[in-house]
C-alpha cells in the first residue's frame, strides 16, 4: 500500500465512526468511536495537479492534528464539484494505525458511515460556506493512480525525476 506525507492545515470533529461500538461499560467520556473521529484537511507538497496546486487531502485520525505532517495511506478519490469547479481529495487515512487497519477502499471507510453525505458535510465545514458536491468517488487504486500522476508532473515540472 502506498503512503504520502500530507501537510495537514486544519482539523474537525466528525461523526466518522465504525459500524461497531464497545458496550457501555467501555465508554470512556469523549470515546471517538461514539463522537467520531477527526478529519484532517491538507495537501501532498511533491505533487502538482492540473490546476496548479497540490493534491487536496482528507485525513481520518484518531486524534486532532496541529498543523504539521502525518504520514497517510490513500483510501479514496472524490470526484466533487466546489461552487460548479471540478476538484479532486483524496481521503486518507492515517498510516500503520491500527484503529483503520481495515479500511483499505470504499467498503471499509463506507463501513465508518463516511459515505458521500458525510464528505460532503465535511467539505463544507472546511470550506468555509462554499457549495460542496461529490460527483462519484473511486477506491483506493483511483486515489494511488491519481497521487502517482500528480508525483509524476511535479517531478517533471521540478527537475526531480530520478
Amino acid at each position: 500500500m502506498m503512503e504520502v506525507t500530507v501537510q495537514v492545515e486544519a482539523t474537525v470533529g466528525s461523526r466518522v465512526a465504525p459500524d461497531h461500538e464497545p458496550g457501555p461499560a467501555a465508554w470512556p467520556s469523549a470515546h471517538p468511536v461514539l463522537d467520531g473521529f477527526p478529519v484532517g484537511e491538507g495537501f501532498v507538497g511533491d505533487s502538482l495537479t492540473p490546476n496548479g496546486e497540490p493534491a487536496d487531502v482528507l485525513v481520518l485520525m484518531e486524534e486532532p492534528a496541529l498543523p504539521g505532517t502525518v504520514r497517510a495511506r490513500p483510501v479514496a478519490l472524490l470526484h466533487a464539484s466546489v461552487d460548479g469547479q471540478p476538484v479532486d481529495e483524496v481521503v486518507c487515512v492515517t498510516a500503520r494505525d491500527p484503529r483503520f487497519e481495515e479500511i483499505t477502499d470504499l467498503p471499509g471507510l463506507q463501513a465508518w458511515h463516511c459515505d458521500d453525505a458525510a464528505l460532503e458535510a465535511l467539505l463544507r465545514r472546511l470550506g468555509h460556506g462554499r457549495a460542496w458536491q461529490v460527483v462519484r468517488c473511486e477506491g483506493a487504486a483511483g486515489a494511488e493512480e491519481f497521487l502517482s500522476d500528480v508525483h509524476h508532473t511535479y517531478e517533471r515540472l521540478t527537475g526531480c525525476i530520478d
